[in-house]
């Protein structure tokens, strides 16, 4: 419980700081930076207190599902594309967003079954349908897949490439690889039942992803609204 506390703290602290960078230095990086960070947030938020609780209700549970399962890693990765490139960025959030909405139906309308998760409150997906178009149990592998490959692709990139040119910059983005890794480890061990180590991942996670995007971000002079 101590834990999970910690990680809600941390998460919405991380927001906080995020959403003010962005209110001070607007830019498409650091707008979905803070939007995943609040997904972050609010998806930890909810599993802390479903244990207050001791069970998922269904409010909690679906916007658990949304914000973290489905979306936990999407607008980082996007904001990690923003970051070296905002045009790119930009248009990639045009195609996704039909999807994002229609993710999100599927979140809202699709029956649940608390029956078939381990736990009461056993951060798990096992109470929607079994993956299928229709169910949002499908929809979170693309999601994931993608912001995943973003956020670690683009900083691993960023990283070699001004690793001799601007080291700061290249340390940011190296924090930002880690935080990719450990995010997606996470969400991996859950996907195959290991569940219990999520708050601990995220809390890990979204420390280094900020720490990297405050280095990157400070190696970098921004046009006055270029993103």
């Amino acid at each position: 419980m101590f834990l999970s506390l910690v990680a809600v703290a941390l998460s919405w602290a991380l927001f906080g700081l995020t959403f003010g960078r962005y209110r001070g230095r607007p830019s498409l990086h650091n707008a979905l930076y803070s939007l995943g960070l609040l997904l972050f947030a609010l998806a930890v938020s909810a599993e802390f207190l479903s244990k207050l609780l001791g069970a998922w209700n269904p409010f909690l549970y679906r916007l658990w599902y949304l914000a973290g399962a489905m979306h936990g890693v999407t607008f980082l990765g996007l904001g990690s594309l923003a970051l070296l490139n905002p045009k790119a960025a930009r248009g990639l959030l045009w195609v996704l967003l039909p999807f994002i909405f229609y993710g999100l139906y599927l979140v809202l309308a699709a029956p649940l079954d608390f029956s078939q998760l381990p736990a009461p409150y056993a951060p798990s997906g096992k109470a929607f349908p079994e993956p299928g178009l229709t169910s949002p149990r499908l929809w979170t592998i693309p999601f994931n897949l993608l912001g995943t490959v973003l956020l670690a692709g683009v900083a691993l990139y960023t990283t070699l490439l001004f690793w001799r040119k601007n080291p700061l910059r290249a340390r940011g983005t190296a924090l930002i690889f880690l935080a990719a890794l450990v995010l997606a480890s996470t969400s991996t061990l859950n996907r195959f039942g290991v569940v219990g180590l999520e708050e601990a991942g995220r809390a890990i996670g979204v420390a280094l992803l900020y720490l990297g995007v405050v280095l990157a971000d400070r190696s970098v002079q921004y046009a006055s609204g270029r993103a």
